[in-house]
């Protein structure tokens, strides 16, 4: 392995400024080798919270057609049959790929006939996604690959294997791709996930560390090479087969795409394969082209906003546009890349304008206008921002990164705002200041007595709870707040006394 020294540097510099990303233990993949799987723990694979995808809110109405339906359609296998022998016969395609393709897919159909239930589904939809490509005049010549290869995989995964739970990673003996189960859909390919793959197992390299597999690694860069589709003018990208989110395959991930441009920069000087460069170079034009086909978006800020999904325009994932950032600048300082700087330029000053949009004052936002990160959406969009800061790339990463740490780290503080005299029979309300969303208790006693022990929830701001008092005498009011996001338990509580007078009319 040959590394330059200003590349190491700068490949160094950059593995530990995501090391906190990594994963700190092996995941768990099922390996499938010929007609056997089994679990095993991969120190390479990334983990899921890191990769998994997540569905627009408000998905649009799909256009697509429906895969499953076409999978025992005459017109759809005709279709698959034509396009290929018309990419043979226009020499776009070799006769040893097309013999290869076509085998593939009588191989499945006799499979898709034998199956029942639950497979056959499985299996179905992948099929038909491959007449549906064909129907729809797009399965050309550089997406052969690919769909084939899914269809390959599945055939082979749902004759007998045993069953996979939602989101299980799926890799095969031979091959260093990750495929994931989305229930209904299949086994799909997964770029983004097997990427950032790469990028562990370089990052274990750079380290020196046990999980260094240079073999692996350019196996992997390798395979998903030859799976790059020709998708726009002028520029290749990693591509998503199925329907997710309402969105109609084939598209495209902002977040895969730099992921791949990152990884292949990256893997170019420690293996020596300048191709890889080359490669990406070859990507970079997504985040020049409008969506659907690309990835370049006018974001809330009205700058350049880098899309995580082709097919929905208006959906701005704050963790997501940090990432494509994040490895468009890595691609510009391992390359010298000028192209690669512009676009990270281009839209660097809207990332510093939407961070501030994802603070909701205790914890973040997934997305702008959208639902509160869940914990892990959280960290990921802190390590990105930490990532960021770690590369000097603006305060701004630096202020948020630590701010959205100490919301994972910092107990809620209580504030208690309970009057000091009361009357009996009077509705008195028992008031208070939050710091954090809050499980709160309120406990009333006099004496040994419980007047009255509520528990409710309660967002960052002001708060009560309503206490009708039966008897005069002095009451010991005692409030404790339970933070309810990151799952630590962390704990505020606060006491104060209240005096109830008689009833001056009773």
């Amino acid at each position: 392995m040959r590394i330059g020294y200003r590349r190491w540097a700068v490949a160094t510099a950059v593995a530990a400024a995501v090391a906190v990303a990594a994963p700190s233990q092996a995941a768990p993949v099922i390996e499938v080798h010929g007609h056997r799987a089994s679990h095993v723990d991969d120190p390479s694979a990334p983990a899921r919270s890191a990769t998994d995808l997540r569905a627009p809110s408000r998905p649009r109405a799909s256009t697509a057609m429906r895969p499953r339906a076409l999978a025992t359609s005459a017109r759809g296998r005709h279709a698959v049959a034509r396009t290929l022998r018309g990419a043979l016969r226009g020499r776009r395609i070799s006769r040893r790929a097309y013999t290869r393709w076509r085998r593939q897919f009588a191989k499945a159909r006799r499979t898709l006939r034998r199956l029942r239930g639950a497979r056959r589904t499985e299996l179905a939809y992948v099929a038909g996604s491959v007449e549906s490509l064909a129907l729809q005049r797009q399965l050309i010549p550089s997406r052969m690959p690919v769909a084939f290869l899914g269809l390959a995989r599945n055939r082979q995964y749902w004759r007998s294997l045993p069953f996979p739970a939602a989101g299980d990673r799926v890799s095969f003996r031979g091959s260093e791709i990750l495929f994931q189960y989305f229930p209904g859909r299949g086994l799909q390919l997964h770029p983004l996930a097997t990427f950032k793959k790469a990028n562990l197992i370089h990052g274990a390299c750079v380290r020196r560390e046990p999980g260094c597999q240079p073999a692996a690694l350019r196996l992997l860069l390798d395979e998903m090479s030859r799976l790059a589709v020709r998708r726009g003018r002028g520029f290749i990208a990693w591509e998503y087969m199925f329907e997710f989110g309402g969105g109609a395959p084939p598209w495209m991930s902002g977040m895969a795409q730099a992921t791949a441009v990152q990884a292949l920069a990256r893997a170019a000087d420690l293996l020596d394969r300048p191709e890889y460069v080359a490669t990406a170079r070859r990507a970079l034009g997504a985040f020049a082209t409008l969506p659907p086909t690309g990835v370049r978006a006018v974001g809330p800020g009205g700058g350049i906003h880098y899309l995580q999904y082709s097919f929905a325009p208006r959906l701005y994932i704050f963790n997501a546009f940090l990432q494509s950032l994040i490895g468009l600048h890595d691609f510009s300082e391992l390359t010298g890349d000028r192209r690669s700087l512009e676009l990270y330029e281009d839209a660097e000053p809207e990332a510093r304008e939407e961070i501030p949009l994802s603070d909701v004052g205790d914890w973040s936002r997934y997305s702008y206008l959208g639902s509160e990160s869940n914990a892990d959406y959280h960290e990921l969009l802190r390590e990105f921002l930490q990532s960021m800061c770690s590369r000097r790339l603006g305060p701004i990463y630096c202020t948020y990164a630590k701010r959205y740490l100490g919301y994972q780290t910092d107990p809620p503080v209580l504030r208690l705002n309970v009057p000091e005299l009361t009357t009996k029979g009077d509705l008195t309300a028992i008031r208070f200041r939050l710091s954090k969303l809050s499980a709160v208790e309120i406990t009333v006693t006099k004496g040994t007595k419980v007047a009255l022990n509520r528990i409710a929830t309660f967002r960052r701001g002001a708060g009560s709870f309503l206490w009708r008092p039966r008897s005069p005498g002095l009451y010991t009011v005692r409030l404790g707040a339970k933070e309810l996001r990151t799952g630590r338990g962390l704990k505020d509580r606060g006491s104060s006394e209240i005096q109830v007078e008689p009833d001056p009319d009773a």
